[in-house]
């Protein structure tokens, strides 16, 4: 491929961007979706540098991005990761990646959300019940979302990767005390269970490591939850990566990194993350990162770390802030932690 070939590519990627961002009415399709969890970034590595790189992930982590990427693997991977989020909110996640060569790759993974305990109370029934609160105090319970993945990915060539994920999705926030209009009263309980899915590529057109990516994440059906429709978070991304250190020529170990994703969310309007991310000998990574059109957390930066413990086994360790410009919330931190068995 030539470089007047990777120029035109290039132009018209930021064309398409551009017409993500300015060709569409400035209308916040909020409340447009269920299941909001499943927006959060798991994996300090890409949310460190702004949630860009869905061309360049790799591994098991790449199951909650782009799971062509796990055709990447590098032989059998495990990773844990922690997402201390606002509001004393946290979220884990699991994966485990295996490679069987002409077969393919599989992945299975798990994340799941942790609230906290949380004051349950429903409406007064008696008059005593009424002129003491005005509702009832029921103690507190504990809300949470689940949701566990099972993805395959195959190489097609050198140059071509895809891979599908089907996911498992359950929430369950407790239950509640409603009369209805006879004043009869019924207990409701909170919960809702679907399947959704994820499909993405990648393509390496042979020019250095030049590498583009498209992804569809959160697919289903709609869903009828107490007679209301509701959908999971929908989402179109497309993305570019190359390691900028080719245009110098530069052949090490070392590399810089720099990735552009155009999103395109169901329930938003349009979205630009950049990244950057600075690989030293593949030993150590800088990364830094700027998410376009977002309420919060525009800024983003991490570090990583790999040690080769022998030729067979290696831990790969990641960490990531996220930058609350309001004040309002407190910085995320997320802590990713990897197995690699060569």
């Amino acid at each position: 491929m030539t470089k007047q070939n990777i120029f035109k590519i290039t132009l018209i990627v930021v064309f398409i961007s551009n017409y993500l961002l300015l060709g569409q009415d400035n209308f916040n399709k909020v409340g447009q979706s269920g299941m909001q969890y499943l927006k959060i970034g798991v994996g300090a590595e890409m949310v460190g540098r702004g949630e860009a790189g869905i061309s360049d992930v790799k591994g098991v982590n790449a199951m909650f991005w782009n799971p062509a990427g796990l055709a990447d693997l590098e032989g059998n991977e495990f990773l844990f990761s922690h997402n201390a989020w606002i509001a004393d909110i946290s979220m884990n996640a699991v994966g485990v990646g295996m490679n069987f060569d002409d077969w393919g790759t599989f992945g299975i993974n798990m994340l799941w959300m942790d609230y906290g305990k949380l004051y349950k109370t429903s409406v007064a029934t008696t008059i005593e019940e009424s002129a003491q609160y005005g509702y009832v105090d029921e103690g507190t319970f504990s809300p949470s979302d689940l949701a566990i993945g099972l993805t395959y990915s195959r190489k097609v060539s050198s140059q071509f990767s895809f891979g599908g994920q089907v996911r498992y999705l359950y929430e369950n926030y407790g239950s509640n005390r409603t009369i209805n209009i006879s004043g009869k009263e019924t207990t409701t309980n909170n919960t809702m269970s679907a399947f959704c899915f994820d499909f993405g590529t990648k393509y390496y057109p042979g020019y250095e490591s030049l590498a583009f990516s498209m992804t569809i994440q959160n697919f289903s059906t709609d869903l009828k939850y107490q007679q209301e429709a509701f959908s999971t978070p929908l989402t179109f991304k497309i993305g570019i990566s190359m390691n900028m250190l080719d245009f110098l020529g530069d052949k090490s170990s070392s590399s810089l990194l720099l990735a552009i994703d155009a999103v395109h969310p169901r329930d938003y309007s349009e979205r630009i993350n950049v990244g950057l991310e600075y690989n030293y000998l593949g030993i150590f990574k800088l990364r830094s990162g700027y998410r376009i059109n977002y309420d919060e957390g525009n800024f983003t930066a991490g570090a990583g770390l790999r040690y080769t413990l022998s030729n067979s086994l290696g831990i790969k360790l990641d960490v990531s802030y996220i930058f609350m410009s309001s004040g309002r919330f407190s910085w995320p931190l997320q802590l990713t932690a990897g197995l690699i068995m060569f």
